[in-house]
């Protein structure tokens, strides 16, 4: 397949989104939430949101789907996103309409791949705009084309111990259970597939282990407060196999930004990587 530049600048949508309690609870209990110290994030009565589910829901389905812009998606790997939102997503049921757009695509060189950058602009039944995501896309059999190279969004983490570092546990089913309503891509859970891609056995999904983080970030610097959440930015820089403990280390900026990482908790390997977080 050959990259389809045409495409870039041309928004597709609206789309709808429909979403009730029943998906917002079935996400929570994906991402590692249970009853017993979470359970505002499961049981419909006082629900709370937790808010990368946008970011998790509109990553897959009809939103990369919509977007063929010529990649291989078996050499395709999710490379990271930002999602910036606008106001608070606080109803448990209603629709969000967005559009999508192809943003660009860049040169990472031969060797590395393209990174396409995808945006999607999402608002609420009111007509007001709850939030932007752009999510980014590598290619690995499409670079060395003598396009630009991507830009360079760094992010530095202090030179000191986190602030917080929460332990949790991504269990032997956790991809089972994810995959129902957001990512059903076999890689994660089908043993002979999973050999086929490189792995030794399924991996956890890289948006899964987002959620994760996210509930960390909820429990310390958000202090309970998910809505209180302005903007997230990942970087996926290690896969993470199923059944593995994992350690969110978190740095406070300042009242309203902190930087944070997910790692291996077995290995040391960095999972997720170059992370930040602003708060409203």
């Amino acid at each position: 397949m050959s990259l389809k530049f045409d495409v870039i600048g041309k928004k597709k949508g609206p789309l709808t989104l429909e979403y009730d309690w029943h998906k917002l609870a079935l996400y929570a209990l994906s991402v590692g939430s249970g009853v017993n110290d979470e359970l505002e994030y499961v049981y419909e009565k006082n629900m709370k949101i937790i808010p990368t589910y946008w970011a998790a829901i509109l990553g897959f389905e009809e939103f990369t789907d919509a977007y063929e812009y010529g990649q291989s998606l078996p050499d395709t790997l999710h490379y990271g996103f930002d999602i910036e939102y606008h106001k608070p997503i606080t109803k448990i049921e209603g629709k969000i309409e967005y559009t999508i757009e192809l943003l660009d695509i860049y040169d990472r060189g031969e060797d590395r791949g393209s990174l396409a950058e995808i945006q999607a602009e999402a608002y609420d039944e009111s007509g007001d705009k709850v939030f932007t995501l752009v999510t980014r896309d590598v290619d690995m059999s499409s670079g060395g084309f003598g396009g630009e190279k991507p830009p360079k969004a760094p992010v530095e983490y202090p030179d000191c111990l986190p602030d917080y570092e929460i332990e949790d546990y991504i269990g032997p089913n956790q991809a089972a259970l994810y995959r129902i309503d957001n990512d059903p891509n076999i890689l994660h859970i089908d043993p002979d597939f999973a050999k086929l891609g490189g792995f030794d056995k399924p991996i956890i999904m890289g948006m899964c282990t987002v959620g994760y983080a996210c509930r960390a970030l909820i429990h310390t610097i958000c202090h309970n407060h998910p809505e209180s959440i302005k903007s997230i930015k990942v970087r996926f820089t290690n896969t993470l196999e199923l059944d593995n403990p994992i350690k969110t280390q978190i740095w406070k900026i300042d009242d309203k930004s902190g930087v944070f990482r997910l790692l291996n908790a077995k290995t040391g390997d960095i999972v997720l990587n170059f992370c930040k977080i602003e708060l409203f």
